[in-house]
């Protein structure tokens, strides 16, 4: 036997915000959640999914250990009200194949920034769906951290051709507050000089952390 309870509608839904709607549950008070549509189609609806990547930008080269404060590329938050949540983080070699593997790496810094970033000449920053406000975050290179992160490995390749990739979904695991930056970083190895893309995938939501 199962019961019908009442949930609010808090938003980004096709029901009205604050209406009420039936959520079915078993005996024991289980909730029967199915998901109808594709994982990220409601972000994209919204109007609120965004991507970032090197458009014709140059790839940068790797690290050959793990940084402290100096990211290679970052994803940087000018926005003044929208935290920036990171549902995927992609790196491809682009020149140059590496000697060995390679990993991939990120960490969010732990306070704001000083100042605004500069974004990366050339990179792209755009929003998925047509029609959407321009993007508050986008690509930066050689960013100086404010404090030292917490850097987390996503990925690794042992591949050495041209076109090799990593593809981490985090899924929101990280959380980009306004004015805050995201490093990223590819750590090879000694002696091999490979270039590599990135893409960043994100929505960006009016949060309140805590």
């Amino acid at each position: 036997m199962a019961d019908a309870n009442q949930a609010t509608v808090s938003g980004l839904s096709h029901f009205p915000k604050n209406a009420t709607h039936d959520v079915t549950t078993s005996a024991f008070r289980s909730q029967f959640i199915s998901q109808i549509e594709p994982k990220y189609a409601e972000l994209a609806r919204a109007r609120v999914l965004y991507a970032a990547n090197n458009g014709s930008a140059a790839g940068l080269g790797d690290v050959e250990a793990i940084p402290t404060t100096t990211a290679t590329y970052a994803l940087y938050n000018n926005s003044d009200t929208k935290h920036l949540v990171v549902l995927k983080i992609g790196a491809i070699v682009t020149d140059v194949t590496p000697a060995l593997g390679w990993g991939l790496i990120a960490g969010l810094s732990p306070t704001a920034q000083a100042s605004a970033e500069t974004k990366y000449a050339n990179s792209l920053a755009l929003a998925i769906t047509p029609g959407s406000p321009d993007p508050g975050g986008y690509l930066t290179d050689a960013v100086t951290l404010a404090g030292t992160p917490l850097w987390m490995t996503l990925g690794s390749s042992n591949g050495t051709l041209l076109g090799t990739s990593i593809t981490a979904w985090v899924d929101g695991l990280f959380i980009v507050p306004p004015k805050f930056a995201l490093g990223i970083d590819i750590v090879g190895s000694v002696g091999s000089t490979p270039l590599y893309d990135v893409d960043i995938l994100w929505a960006e939501l009016e949060l309140e952390l805590g």
